[in-house]
């Protein structure tokens, strides 16, 4: 997978992504056939991040209630 950052190139392998979960969870939040500079990809490292935590909070609360009916 290739960004470009800046106007510089920087090609990442990322190892197998069969689904490209992987892939398609960067593109929501970044346009990889387009120049991206440095506001833009932290911006949605946050975004990204601010995701994952809302992600581990429903499955902590599932796991509580999972936890409450079967002690």
């Amino acid at each position: 997978m290739t960004f470009y950052i800046n106007h510089k190139a920087y090609t990442v392998d990322i190892g197998k992504d069969e689904d490209q979960k992987m892939e398609k969870g960067i593109r929501k939040f970044l346009d990889l056939d387009q120049n991206i500079d440095t506001a833009g990809l932290l911006l949605a490292y946050i975004k990204k991040t601010y995701e994952l935590a809302e992600l581990e909070r429903s499955l902590e609360a599932l796991s509580s209630e999972i936890d409450a009916k079967f002690p």
